[in-house]
């Protein structure tokens, strides 16, 4: 007998027998004809025993004395059902299934369309939570037009996401940082891999929403949860074994505005049990590719000495082709008393990039024409097994193993050797005229803002009128081959949790959770310049040319005719042959390279060993009828080891160095519910969480330029961020399927981390400068949160098929203990956020319109004297979509999908508005498609 199980054994003889002899176990599952009803109140009428169904609808009920019961089954959107049970001496009932109809329904629905549908399981789900959430369905998620996981979630109240390329990657909760929040699959943290980020936020982009059954978001995290979770929790919930038999397609077909090539969709869902109903497996796989095309423009800015005048201009055009493809399978096995099970999960992007760029030098007097081409892949695999198992009547026992890689690396171009960001530089000189000279001698362009004569949206090129770039005077400067792997393992997961249902007002919950991560980073920027001893340096002309894709509608949103200065091009494959062809013509330009061994490149070569250890207790004690009380804490122990380099300037060597750091994040919480009536809930949260620092802030590489006394390094001695969090909240549920919510929250927050430059003592040399992340003092954010879904019956019964579906939240934040006068907001923390949908469903057809807004946000503190202007933003983004779909028959439905219907750009700016520093358009992009199900 395992030493597990002899624990187990233990616990249940320790229970008295005549508890069994007095008591039994209902076990059950509640649906309606087309699915399971998650949230479903399951309650004995007469007495206050009551419970709530799972996401699979599922519920238990123990401890009742044997007799004969009348179960009340409650779901907002349904009216009470009554079901007849009786209860047995320590036996376990399974009941058979009950379920509602549209018999049941109340008056005012006569009908339950699929936005409808999806509304009822996230109102009944958020009503009956021990905590605060919000949760959607797959059918809200399938009703709108967002295709990956972060997308999926923009809508929920308090959620924001960050872009790429006009597609969700990063999910924050009330607008935090996303690594501040915490992104889980089925209650696990996932690996994190991605080309320019060193943090630990997740990027979602590679992972399709059709592989997702629910979205759970906690804005108050309970302890048998993981706490790193500042912002909040975002669990994504993946289809697990199938019910009964199920076949779903899915096709469609679309175009993005800008690009030139079509998008294509698929999706397959299959599933079915067998083995007389024991074994219950699910198949789901998606491939979506689609053909983009991004315009964008960059200003480069000196600093406040040069009253941030704009030296480098750069004109962007972008077009690609992403590829997504996801894979869930999950199988089943039904046990006498409990259940195994297991799944593997797989996810990728490809997204194969072709870039060219003008780059208007106006403090050089050239143009520098960049030919730039590259693959980009994100691959995540995951695997988990799990076993649920009844001990007796009133303790379950479940544990799960897992196992999640996360890698970042770039395709095969040029080659495999040189497998890159792959770009070719040439340049031509030009004489710019009107630009104002700096008081470094300098020649830049400014924007009104800073006393020049450029709008934000009309920067000038300053070139004669009718000036074409000339190919025979654009000379080859150089190849740059810019290189990143990214490589994060969760080698194992390892969780156990027993629940006991002391009596029927207190269950009480146990768990241990342990992770070992491994997290490897490399990088290098390498410059090859054209060898003197292979002759001639070649130029443009020397090469194929044609008209540069997407050319004529280049930046058509502004009043800059952009596009006329750009020649013909060279295509992208025949500049990746140029260098594979000759390779040995070229010479490593060390100084202007980031590499290891020149200490350029320290920051981002490391390797991170980490364990995470964490056990907890809580309890969920039902008061009385109305009130809830879940309380308890967790513990955490994190133990991380670092390795990196230190380069020695003087004497152009390289140190191995190491670092050990452990530390214990002790969790308390308490929630409390009080259920003042059938529909008005109000909750109230105190919680401690905490944020590990970063991984590329942990590094403990560093570069030393003993001549500038100088050190840029990172910190492996950082402290993780904890915060405080208070969370009050009122929500009013409709008889008909909607919510009224109102919610303030506030957080204190201790030592956040932020990047220090100060003078100190390093290798016996006083006065030495340090720039590396340092913890702050703390920091404070409070927020409003606001939430009203319902359809438009109340106004008039004509108007009962429409709906509207609106959240908003307003916050504020500072930071205190930075090098500056002032105290900032947090980086990546915007003002406000809020979402409006409109809808129309009538079960046959459905029409949804959406608005999403998310307010400007610092995303980088300055450090210069008038810090302010220094501060980097994130613009506020503002984007409209539509979404809808007829149903032809009981089978078959087709949607179209619109997003970005007002071609919102991405902007980036210093200081002010008026002063950007990126602006990118991405143009409208739809799709058309059928829904199948045999």
């Amino acid at each position: 007998m395992s030493k597990l199980t002899q624990i187990a054994a233990a616990i249940v003889l320790a229970s008295s027998a005549s508890v069994y002899a007095s008591s039994g176990k209902l076990v059950g599952v509640v649906a309606d004809p087309h699915t399971s009803l998650s949230g479903a109140t399951v309650r004995v009428k007469g007495s206050e025993f009551s419970t709530v169904t799972d996401y699979r609808g599922e519920f238990s009920l123990s401890k009742l004395s044997r007799g004969r019961y009348t179960l009340v089954v409650s779901y907002i959107g349904y009216g009470d059902a009554e079901v007849e049970v009786e209860v047995v001496d320590g036996k376990v009932v399974m009941l058979e299934p009950i379920i509602l109809n549209s018999s049941q329904t109340i008056e005012e629905v006569v009908s339950v369309g699929q936005i409808f549908r999806g509304e009822m399981a996230a109102a009944n789900t958020q009503k009956n939570a021990l905590s605060i959430k919000s949760v959607i369905a797959a059918d809200g998620i399938g009703k709108l037009p967002d295709r990956n996981a972060a997308e999926a979630v923009q809508r929920i109240p308090g959620v924001s996401i960050e872009r790429d390329q006009g597609e969700g990657r990063f999910v924050a909760v009330r607008g935090l940082p996303a690594q501040w929040s915490s992104t889980s699959l089925n209650g696990n943290r996932l690996p994190t891999a991605e080309e320019e980020t060193t943090s630990r936020a997740t990027a979602f982009d590679f992972f399709p929403s059709e592989l997702i059954e629910f979205v759970e978001v906690s804005k108050a995290i309970t302890p048998d949860m993981e706490g790193d979770a500042i912002g909040g929790n975002v669990n994504f919930i993946t289809k697990k074994g199938a019910d009964e038999f199920i076949l779903k397609t899915n096709v469609g077909v679309g175009q993005n505005e800008l690009a030139e090539g079509n998008n294509y969709s698929a999706n397959v869902i299959y599933g079915d049990r067998l083995l007389d109903d024991k074994l219950g497996f699910i198949i789901n796989a998606t491939a979506w590719k689609r053909d983009w095309a991004t315009d964008n423009f960059e200003a480069r800015r000196r600093g406040e000495e040069e009253n941030y005048g704009i030296y480098r201009l750069e004109l962007r055009d972008y077009t690609g082709t992403r590829e997504t493809f996801g894979l869930n399978g999950s199988v089943e096995y039904e046990l006498d008393s409990g259940s195994i099970s297991a799944s593997a999960l797989y996810g990728t992007l490809i997204d194969d990039e072709t870039h060219y760029k003008h780059r208007l030098r106006f403090d050089k007097s050239r143009i520098e024409l960049q030919h730039i081409r590259d693959e980009l892949i994100t691959e995540m695999t995951g695997f988990e097994l799990r076993g649920d198992h009844d001990l007796g009547i009133d303790k379950t026992l479940n544990w799960q193993i897992a196992s999640y890689e996360n890698e970042f690396r770039y395709g095969n171009k040029p080659n495999k050797q040189d497998h890159s960001y792959f770009v070719m530089r040439f340049d031509q000189k030009v004489n710019f005229s009107g630009l104002t000279q700096a008081g470094n001698g300098k020649n830049y362009a400014y924007n009104i803002v800073d006393g020049g004569q450029d709008p934000w949206d009309g920067i000038r090129t300053y070139l004669p009128e009718n000036f074409k770039m000339d190919p025979s005077q654009s000379q080859l400067s150089w190849v740059n081959l810019y290189k990143v792997f990214v490589n994060e393992k969760d080698r194992a997961v390892v969780n156990v949790d027993l629940e006991w249902q002391v009596d029927n007002a207190l269950a009480v919950k146990f768990g241990a959770k342990y992770r070992d991560k491994q997290r490897q980073a490399s990088f290098s920027d390498e410059f090859y310049s054209w060898k003197a001893s292979s002759g001639d340096v070649p130029t443009l002309d020397s090469f194929s040319l044609a008209d540069q894709p997407g050319r004529t509608d280049y930046l058509s949103e502004l009043p800059v005719n952009y596009h006329a200065l750009f020649a013909p091009v060279a295509s992208t494959e025949d500049a990746m042959q140029f260098w594979n062809s000759n390779r040995s013509n070229f010479e490593l330009i060390a100084d202007e390279s980031a590499l290891v061994n020149n200490g350029g490149a320290l920051g981002r070569n490391f390797t991170v060993n980490e364990t995470h250890a964490s056990l907890y207790g809580m309890g969920v004690y039902q008061f009385n009828q109305d009130i809830e009380i879940v309380a308890g804490i967790r513990a955490t122990h994190t133990d991380t080891d670092v390795s990196g380099f230190t380069y020695l300037e003087e004497s152009k060597t390289l140190e191995a160095n190491n670092h050990t750091k452990d530390y214990w994040a002790i969790l308390p919480s308490f929630h409390l519910t009080y259920r003042a009536s059938e529909d008005i809930n109000y909750r109230f949260a105190l919680t401690r969480t905490f944020s590990r620092p970063d991984f590329g802030d942990l590094t403990a590489g560093g570069t030393f330029l003993e001549q500038e006394q100088q050190l840029k390094t990172g910190n492996p001695d950082l402290n993780p961020t904890f915060s405080t969090n208070l969370d009050l909240m009122v929500e009013y549920y409709f008889e008909r399927v909607g919510l009224l919510s109102a919610g303030v929250f506030y957080k204190d927050i201790q030592d956040p981390i932020y990047w220090s430059t100060r003078k100190d003592t390093y290798r016996g040399i006083d006065g030495i400068s340090i720039n590396r992340p340092e913890n702050g003092n703390d920091a404070k954010v409070a927020g409003v949160e606001v939430a009203f879904n319902r359809d438009l019956a109340f106004i008039s019964p004509q108007l009962e098929n429409f709906g509207v579906m609106s959240n908003a939240t307003f916050m504020d934040s500072e930071m205190t203990g930075l090098s500056r006068s002032d105290n900032p907001a947090i980086p990546g923390q915007a003002d406000e956020l809020y979402n409006f949908t409109l809808y129309y469903d009538n079960t046959l057809f459905a029409a949804r319109l959406s608005v999403n807004h998310k307010g400007a946000y610092i995303d980088e503190h300055g450090t210069g004297g008038t810090a302010s202007q220094e501060d980097i933003y994130y613009g506020a983004n503002t984007t409209v979509d539509f979404t809808t779909s007829y149903q032809l028959n009981e089978h078959a439905l087709v949607y179209l999908e619109l997003n970005n219907l007002t071609d919102e750009p991405l902007e980036y700016y210093q200081g002010n508005e008026g002063r950007p520093l990126q602006v990118e358009y991405y143009g409208i992009r739809g799709m058309v498609g059928l829904n199948y199900q045999f």
